[in-house]
């Protein structure tokens, strides 16, 4: 996908969200004729994100022009270029602040869409991980494994069995490898099976101490104490 906003915070705040929702963003532009020019040059992505005030294009100039050619998400801050946005028909429409629990409702919306065109599925969560093993590789069983660690730029794949060096350079990568497996982020560094969660402390401002199926208690923030919150229904 291919996103543009003028405003830099926005436009690093929306890849930030799609970067941890498992998404490729192959091109990022702070005016709409950038968006243009590239969009005549490369094959198109499977959608796009578009801020509606732009120099240049505008997000509607540019809906009005591939809305028929793919899915195209509207993001703004003013509500009055809803009607406009559905008009021209946009794939969805999202205000600012974008919140990442209502683009994750976009993404699936564009995921079905994409399915209903005759675009391949998202492939199955392999059942083991290739990591680190002294000098060879293992293939340690995902059912085993608690959750995932980053730490120097390298992600741990961690477990009962130990702590192992995998091939991810990032949770975010590590995430997009592994569709449909329940993850949550407890904090920065832990990202953890929602299955491997065996119980919870409550701590003072929202937050919790989580015991995992490795046995140990880790600090989730207060986003994380949230998010698994509401992934195990409490």
């Amino acid at each position: 996908m291919a996103i543009a906003d003028d405003e830099p915070l926005a436009l690093m705040r929306l890849a930030r969200l799609l970067d941890r929702a498992g998404c490729e963003v192959q091109a990022q532009f702070q005016d709409g004729m950038a968006m243009v020019d590239w969009l005549k040059g490369h094959p198109l992505p499977d959608c796009l994100f578009l801020d509606v005030k732009m120099p240049g294009a505008t997000g509607l100039d540019i809906l009005a022009e591939y809305a028929e050619r793919l899915p195209i998400v509207l993001v703004t801050s003013n509500s009055e270029f809803a009607v406009s946005a559905f008009d021209f028909a946009a794939a969805d429409f999202l205000l600012k602040p974008v919140e990442e629990a209502r683009l994750a409702k976009t993404l699936d919306r564009l995921r079905h869409r994409l399915l209903g065109r005759g675009a391949q599925p998202r492939p199955m969560a392999p059942s083991k991980i290739p990591v680190t093993a002294g000098s060879g590789t293992v293939l340690l069983e995902l059912a085993k494994i608690s959750h995932f660690e980053i730490e120097g730029g390298k992600v741990f794949v961690c477990g009962v069995q130990g702590r192992f060096l995998s091939r991810w350079r990032s949770l975010a990568q590590a995430e997009a490898a592994l569709p449909g497996v329940p993850l949550v982020r407890l904090n920065r560094t832990i990202m953890a099976r929602t299955e491997s969660v065996r119980g919870l402390r409550v701590l003072p401002y929202g937050r919790r101490m989580v015991l995992l199926a490795d046995g140990r208690e880790y600090s989730a923030s207060r986003k994380g104490s949230q998010d698994l919150a509401t992934r195990l229904g409490l």
